[in-house]
């Protein structure tokens, strides 16, 4: 049954719809700029006081919008701006105005993925951050921190206008779903790992927003690689995918996945590394994972990969396996004083504490991981037998 109000209710029940979702964006760690640029663009006289503001914070160009205003001030100087006229001009979360609703439906951001498959997808995911702080911590040679900031369903035009310009964002194709999605790494977070892999410290200070070089393009590249890898490796959880047709793409208007409109689910990765951090954000088209769905509710198949120890151990010496270690074949040790070792000579013969069918140590890195025999080949030359380990 409809209910007729007058267009004073209206309004008063479209301020207070926006009143609450200004007090859910406001209330860490919820703040998502973009969106909290548009909802206080949502009332004209809200936006002129938070407009009013930002001009006398730092004065911008004449005919600037909220979403250029927040743009320029960044979220630790315009949140308190909004929050403040917010106090000073809406009703309270708890204010008898707000009391009589039960819930609120966002017209712009229509929910097409339920509370629990969004849990679910959240779930997957967490181990797509180990999986990747995995990865990074071995592409730096550093300790690097892969959380889960936020799981959010946006729409793509809104999700677009938040990432920098230039970019450095991978547009790909998910199969067996034959979606498009995209993959973008915060800048300063791209700079920083170029920074490690040509021998610097890992920072992002003082680099200028800037399109990358053809040669720093190759070393992201080698990140996103096993980025990719990554991808597959969760999604194995749910079904066997395949990472397709990625393009690098530094301008995001020309991604053109979908629509503007389309709702889309975003997961933001927060990376901390030992001298700089960004976020990793993760866009799936709705049209992408409308086919997975429906598996999403299965949360049984993901979690037993996560507890599948002998499976991430395979995983592990996979990755490793390319690494090189140095290899020591150690005969023994003893202690000499200074003054035998001084009075040593060309054909002196140190006696060491072991027999001659004693294994030896074969160490790996610094740590004695096998036990061997010594021997000589025909032509002279030194090996030592595996007969045990450590």
């Amino acid at each position: 049954m409809a209910t007729i109000m007058t267009r004073d209710e209206a309004t008063q029940r479209h301020r207070t719809a926006v009143a609450l979702r200004l007090h859910r964006l406001l209330a860490p760690p919820e703040v998502h700029l973009p969106s909290l640029a548009w909802a206080v663009e949502a009332l004209p006289d809200l936006a002129r006081e938070v407009l009013a503001g930002c001009q006398r914070e730092e004065p911008g160009p004449p005919g600037e919008g909220v979403p250029q205003a927040a743009e320029r001030l960044g979220q630790e100087r315009f949140r308190p701006l909004v929050a403040e006229a917010v106090d000073r001009l809406l009703p309270g979360p708890d204010s008898p105005d707000t009391a009589a609703w039960i819930s609120e439906y966002d017209f712009l951001h229509p929910a097409r993925v339920n509370k629990d498959q969004l849990r679910t997808l959240e779930g997957l995911h967490d181990n797509f951050a180990r999986l990747l702080a995995s990865s990074l911590s071995g592409i730096m040679r550093a300790v690097v921190d892969v959380d889960t900031a936020f799981v959010d369903q946006t729409t793509y035009g809104e999700f677009i206008r938040s990432l920098a310009k230039p970019s450095c964002s991978y547009q790909f194709t998910l199969g067996p779903t034959g979606g498009q999605a995209i993959v973008d790494v915060a800048p300063p977070l791209a700079f920083a790992l170029i920074d490690r892999v040509f021998g610097g410290t890992g920072s992002a200070e003082g680099q200028a927003t800037r399109p990358l070089t053809p040669v720093e393009i190759a070393q992201v590249n080698v990140m996103a690689k096993r980025l990719f890898e990554d991808l597959e490796a969760t999604w194995r959880a749910i079904l066997p995918v395949e990472v397709t047709d990625i393009q690098l793409e530094t301008d995001p208007e020309f991604m053109q996945v979908t629509a503007a409109n389309e709702i889309v689910v975003l997961l933001a990765f927060e990376v901390n590394t030992p001298s700089a951090c960004g976020l990793v954000s993760l866009c799936y088209p709705f049209f992408t994972l409308e086919s997975i769905l429906p598996r999403l509710g299965q949360r049984g198949n993901w979690r037993a990969l996560e507890h599948n120890q002998e499976e991430r151990l395979l995983a592990n010496r996979f990755r490793l396996g390319a690494m090189p270690l140095e290899a020591t074949v150690e005969l023994g040790r003893t202690r000499l004083s200074l003054a035998e070792i001084q009075d040593l000579r060309v054909g002196d013969v140190v006696r060491l504490p072991v027999r001659l069918d004693d294994p030896i140590n074969i160490s790996f890195g610094g740590k004695p991981k096998l036990l061997a025999h010594p021997f000589a080949t025909a032509d002279g030359r030194l090996c030592a037998k595996v007969v045990g380990t450590r």
